[in-house]
């Protein structure tokens, strides 16, 4: 209960989100970049946006509200994790709308999700086809933007969590964005990036606040996909069961760092809700219908719009 009362002061809600620190920090560095006024610096800022699979619809429609609100160049860092990334990507390289219309189209249909197909129940290879060829992501645009772009991901061998810098012109962006959307119980390879195999992001580092802290920002706006709260320490009884299976051909520390992934996830929250030294907003869906594998385009197409609304509520040109 404590800790639900902590974490809920951080919940960016309609009735008092406009007063909050974080709101009004972002909203006075937008007007300090737009007169080329220095000062902006003063006030460092990220965004993190939390993994969650099809529920990810939230998120990418929180950013189209940015977007709209003229706020896509306000955060001097940004960091995706597994299914964040992808949708961060999107945003920074100015096709916001069009990496939504991804998880309501191409994503929403069995070439992506088959529970039928065990080797692949969500096909990553098929996301870098989009990626690539369907809806094709504007890197040079990323790597020009003024924001610095991080993407989680998880050592294979280790278990471990990584950032790789996206504005390195020898990773590729789309193999970093697969790589940390690729979990292992649902896609059963790893994505090689400079010689070194990595997965899904969301297994080293479920919210990288740590991260964020120590490159010294001030303030940090989450998006999570999920209602805000912890998640069950354990992991879910059908990846319990099948993590045997379907990673058996993964190392002994992945399988584990796998199925412990919602413990540290509680942990960074738990960090989150201590902090008192920077301004931290969360912001969350107020119900979520959507799972991890939902192909409902219609919840999908109602979840992106009720958080694009959010957005521009908070962030609308009369605050």
């Amino acid at each position: 209960m404590l800790f639900m009362q902590s974490l809920n002061r951080l919940i960016l809600k309609k009735e008092n989100a406009n007063n909050t620190p974080i709101v009004r920090n972002l909203l006075f560095k937008k007007k300090l970049l737009a007169k080329g006024n220095s000062g902006h610096a003063k006030i460092k800022t990220a965004l993190i946006i939390g993994g969650g699979g099809m529920r990810s619809a939230f998120s990418a429609g929180a950013l189209r509200g940015f977007e709209k609100s003229g706020m896509a160049d306000v955060f001097d860092i940004v960091v995706g994790v597994s299914a964040g990334s992808p949708i961060c990507a999107y945003f920074l390289s100015g096709q916001t709308t069009l990496g939504t219309s991804i998880y309501l189209e191409e994503l929403a249909e069995n070439k992506f999700i088959n529970l039928a197909r065990v080797s692949k129940i969500m096909d990553i290879d098929y996301l870098d086809f989009v990626f690539r060829s369907v809806k094709p992501l504007d890197q040079k645009h990323i790597r020009s933007s003024r924001s610095k772009f991080y993407v989680t991901v998880t050592d294979a061998k280790t278990g471990k969590g990584e950032l790789l810098d996206m504005k390195d012109k020898k990773i590729d962006i789309i193999d970093a964005i697969c790589a940390s959307s690729a979990l292992p119980i649902i896609y059963n390879r790893t994505i090689t990036i400079k010689g070194r195999q990595y997965c899904d992001g969301a297994i080293g580092n479920g919210i990288p606040i740590d991260f964020v802290l120590k490159m010294g920002c001030t303030d940090i706006l989450i998006i999570l996909n999920n209602a805000a709260g912890k998640k069950s320490n354990s992991a879910p009884f059908f990846e319990k069961i099948f993590s045997h299976f379907y990673m058996r051909k993964f190392t002994k520390a992945l399988r584990i760092a796998t199925l412990a992934r919602n413990k540290l996830y509680n942990q960074s929250l738990e960090k989150i809700q201590g902090l008192t030294n920077v301004n931290v907003g969360i912001l969350t869906p107020e119900e979520m219908p959507l799972k991890r594998m939902s192909k409902d385009r219609i919840k999908m197409r109602e979840v992106a719009r009720k958080a694009e609304k959010q957005v521009q509520k908070l962030f609308s040109v009369n605050n």
